[in-house]
């Protein structure tokens, strides 16, 4: 999914995710003693799933949970997925880590939508960041 994301022109390489590789990612996270939930939209009739979104936290639960990645997949854009799964994680998260005083999310200024979604869920903006990539040429 992740070529799928705004990137704001930048370049990424496809990544090749399989249930193993996804097993030692959560691993990491859980070895840590980090909390990680992710929310997930699935597509009935494909079995294809259509959107994610993570949150997680550290060992002190009454710390700021960090929003990792929220995705739609293109091909559901359009359907309010993005809102689905970011706010029944929100509310699961509220039971789960009820210590946690707020979240911390981020997202590429073209993405006009995911940004629509935080800001009519209550995210503000607190800071801007930049990205740069230069393109290495053949020696």
């Amino acid at each position: 999914m992740i070529t799928d994301a705004p990137s704001a022109g930048l370049d990424h390489d496809e990544e090749k995710w399989d249930a193993a590789r996804v097993a030692d990612w959560e691993r990491l996270y859980t070895d840590a003693d980090r909390h990680l939930l992710v929310t997930v939209a699935q597509h009935v009739d494909t079995g294809e799933l259509a959107a994610f979104n993570e949150l997680v936290i550290g060992k002190d639960r009454t710390a700021v949970t960090n929003q990792e990645d929220t995705l739609v997949v293109a091909a559901h854009r359009g359907h309010r997925l993005g809102m689905l799964v970011k706010c029944a994680g929100l509310l699961s998260w509220r039971e789960a880590v009820p210590g946690s005083p707020r979240v911390m999310t981020y997202n590429a200024e073209e993405n006009r939508p995911m940004l629509s979604i935080n800001e009519a869920i209550g995210f503000v903006p607190i800071s801007y960041e930049g990205a740069w990539q230069k393109v290495l040429g053949e020696a």
